[in-house]
């Protein structure tokens, strides 16, 4: 017996609320793409994301500089979007999504100094704790190569 695979949004479409939900994602996304070519200058680039609520557009921008320039725009934008009935737009700032998690929890950990380990292995040396001082030695041993026999 041989499997037919489809795409998940084939399956999707014979079910009533999913099927909604995928034309009103598709009819947002014609939005979207349509409003961003109406935007005046470079400004649809940089434009990550809009909403259009009771005849507000949120405009979500990727830097406050470009938010800050699309405020001096905001008449012109309100005329070049009077067929879709804006009566007002706001503008938001919203970060770009990271492309790769692991990068950002590599980029984030602490690198310690020869100095920082020095002074780790010292503290432990003195701690009465021995969970605290084994706690302090392994927190060293992220530090430099150097052994910590080494860093007397």
């Amino acid at each position: 017996m041989r499997l037919r695979f489809r795409h998940i949004r084939d399956h999707l479409s014979h079910h009533g609320f999913a099927r909604e939900r995928l034309e009103q994602d598709r009819r947002e996304q014609t939005l979207v793409a349509e409003i961003r070519a109406l935007l005046p200058g470079k400004l649809g680039a940089h434009c990550l994301d809009l909403r259009i609520a009771d005849g507000r557009l949120t405009l979500f921008l990727d830097s406050t500089a470009w938010l800050t320039r699309a405020r001096f725009l905001a008449g012109e934008i309100l005329t070049s979007l009077k067929s879709y009935h804006v009566d007002a737009v706001g503008f938001q700032v919203r970060l770009p999504e990271r492309e790769s998690p692991r990068r950002d929890v590599a980029s984030r950990r602490a690198q310690l100094s020869e100095t920082a380990t020095r002074h780790l292995l010292e503290a432990a040396d003195h701690q009465r704790d021995p969970c605290l001082s084994e706690a302090l030695r392994r927190l060293a041993r992220h530090g430099p190569r150097a052994t910590p026999e080494g860093l007397d």
